[in-house]
C-alpha cells in the first residue's frame, strides 16, 4: 500500500488531537502529505417559529464561527509544517461525515485518520458516530484514533 495523502479530520477534542499525531508519524514514515480538516456546522437549537426547520442567525455569528475554524486550522497546519510534512488545512461549513468523505474523494486520499470520542448507550444512539458513517462510506481506508481509556 503506498500511501501519498493522508485525510486527517478534526474538531479539535483530545481524541482528535491524538489523530493528527498519529497522522503525522503516518506523514514521517510514508513520506506522504497531509490535508487537515475541520467541518462546522453552526447548529442551534431550533424553538418553534411560522417556518418549521428554520433559523435566522446574524451573519456575523456564522461568519464568527468560520473564521475560528479557519485560525484553528491554520494553527493545527503550522504545527505539522513543523516537522517537515506538506500540509493543507481546510474549514468548511458542513456536515463532518460528508464533508470528510467528499474532501477524501476529491483529493484523491490514500488514507483517513481521525478520533473518536467513545460515545456509548443512550449518546451513541442519539448523535450517531461520524467515525461509523466514515468508516462504512469512505472509498478508501480509515483508521480510528480512540481517547485515552476507550
Amino acid at each position: 500500500m503506498k500511501i501519498e495523502t493522508i485525510l486527517v479530520a478534526t474538531d479539535f477534542s483530545d481524541s482528535a488531537m491524538r489523530a493528527v499525531d498519529t497522522a503525522i508519524d503516518f506523514a514521517i514514515k510514508f513520506e506522504a502529505e497531509i490535508i487537515i480538516l475541520n467541518a462546522y456546522q453552526a447548529e442551534v437549537p431550533l424553538a418553534p417559529s411560522m417556518m418549521p426547520d428554520s433559523c435566522i442567525l446574524p451573519s456575523r455569528f456564522i461568519a464568527q464561527i468560520a473564521n475560528e475554524a479557519r485560525e484553528r486550522v491554520e494553527t493545527e497546519a503550522n504545527g505539522i509544517e513543523k516537522h517537515g510534512i506538506v500540509v493543507t488545512g481546510i474549514a468548511v461549513e458542513h456536515s463532518a461525515a460528508q464533508a470528510i468523505i467528499d474532501e477524501a474523494a476529491s483529493r484523491a486520499a490514500d488514507l483517513i485518520v481521525m478520533g473518536t470520542r467513545g460515545l456509548t448507550g443512550i449518546q451513541h444512539l442519539a448523535l450517531g458516530s461520524v467515525a461509523d458513517r466514515v468508516v462504512r462510506t469512505a472509498s478508501c481506508p480509515v483508521l480510528t484514533v480512540g481517547s485515552p481509556g476507550h
